[in-house]
């Protein structure tokens, strides 16, 4: 099994997952409203999407291939996936977070954080 397929059960487990899921997305909102969005098809670590981060934890590094270790900011593109339709909230014209995170243990950590916020 994928360690992205583990992250979905897991995910599936502890948020609310978004009626607008797509081939290459899990969505997901927390208990706020947040939107998180996993990369369902990776298979070297978990990759998700999130509104907000602001932890340091080991296993999760912050991805950006133009900016390293920043958040996407609101012009920069992304996963086409990231739209109106699927997940307003993490579309372009937001700043988002895009997370490598290479453990399940970290993904719960992270999970239970923002499902906080």
């Amino acid at each position: 099994m994928l360690i992205s397929e583990q992250a979905q059960h897991l995910l599936n487990d502890k948020l609310r997952i978004a009626k607008n899921m797509t081939q290459y997305l899990a969505i997901y909102n927390t208990k706020s409203g947040r939107e998180l969005a996993l990369e369902r098809e990776r298979s070297e670590a978990i990759y998700v999407w999130l509104q907000k981060y602001n932890l340091s934890i080991e296993d999760v590094e912050v991805k950006n291939e133009k900016f390293p270790g920043q958040p996407y900011g609101p012009k920069q593109s992304r996963n086409s996936n990231l739209n109106g339709k699927n997940t307003p909230k993490l579309k372009t014209g937001n700043r988002v977070y895009y997370l490598k995170i290479t453990s399940l243990q970290a993904l719960e950590k992270v999970i239970d954080w923002y499902d906080e916020q």
